[in-house]
């Protein structure tokens, strides 16, 4: 994966797990995780992507984000950096 290609899914995620924190549940959260998923897949198969490695783009940022989601979460909830 380019150096390019990682900066641009890090800014998503961390710009989809904000959005998503803010959410008021955890199934809210988890649709709109469910939704960027599906546009991202869409969008790079429109792009020319194969399926697969449409899914293993999807997949990637998404994980990114709810890993950075669930950080957020712990950290206003007050629970200690590093141990969501």
């Amino acid at each position: 994966m380019s150096a390019e290609l990682t900066d641009k899914i890090v800014a998503w995620a961390t710009e989809v797990a904000n959005h998503a924190a803010g959410l008021p549940s955890r199934d809210a959260r988890e649709a709109y995780l469910a939704e960027r998923r599906r546009e991202l897949l869409s969008g790079a198969e429109a792009e020319g992507a194969a399926t697969d490695d449409a899914a293993l783009l999807a997949d990637t940022c998404v994980t990114a984000a709810r890993e950075i989601m669930t950080e957020l979460l712990a950290v206003r909830a007050g629970a200690p950096r590093g141990h969501a």
